[in-house]
């Protein structure tokens, strides 16, 4: 499990704007395990056998990894929707909190779970209750950009769960 968290982390990273150097996952992930196991915190020597190990376990599970999903590790975010449907249902003024929502939506799993489009509504629907704003219902708005209710509504339900958790703290991975 340590393993393939470990190289799903490398693999996010790629894809992602902030790629990162095996090395840098290595030594968080060693960090990790030694504080988990109550163990101390030492370096991870480098030129090591036991890190030459490690990097290549990561190179050969990030491979299963994209061999396995294959090789499709795209993931379509909502914000791109974001924008043309405000404009198109007329209510620009709930673009920053929308926006704000789907950025939070990434911290769960709503966007392997649900295509972007829904997410999109969800967040633009989670928005437009926040600030008492009405969407038109006759016909439904949400069936013009190809989401369904009940998708919408689990959005809101997860992105209401996210912000009943308490605040995540900061642990310092360096001394």
């Amino acid at each position: 499990v340590k393993r393939v968290a470990a190289s799903c982390v490398w693999l996010a990273s790629k894809l992602e704007e902030s790629p990162r150097k095996a090395k840098q996952v290595l030594v968080v992930f060693h960090r990790m395990e030694c504080r988990r196991e109550n163990l101390p915190v030492e370096h991870l020597d480098f030129l090591s056998k036991r890190y030459s190990e490690l990097k290549n376990d990561l190179i050969r599970t990030e491979r299963h990894l994209l061999k396995e999903m294959g090789f499709v590790c795209h993931v379509e975010h909502p914000h791109k929707f974001i924008s043309n449907y405000l404009a198109t249902l007329g209510t620009d003024e709930l673009r920053q909190e929308a926006w704000n929502l789907a950025n939070d939506s990434l911290r769960t799993t709503l966007c392997v779970r649900f295509k972007s489009e829904v997410v999109a509504c969800g967040v633009i629907y989670a928005a437009a209750r926040r600030f008492q704003i009405p969407l038109p219902e006759n016909p439904p708005w949400w069936l013009v950009f190809d989401a369904d209710q009940n998708g919408i509504e689990e959005v809101c339900r997860v992105l209401a769960h996210v912000y009943t958790l308490p605040k995540a703290q900061y642990i310092p991975v360096c001394k």
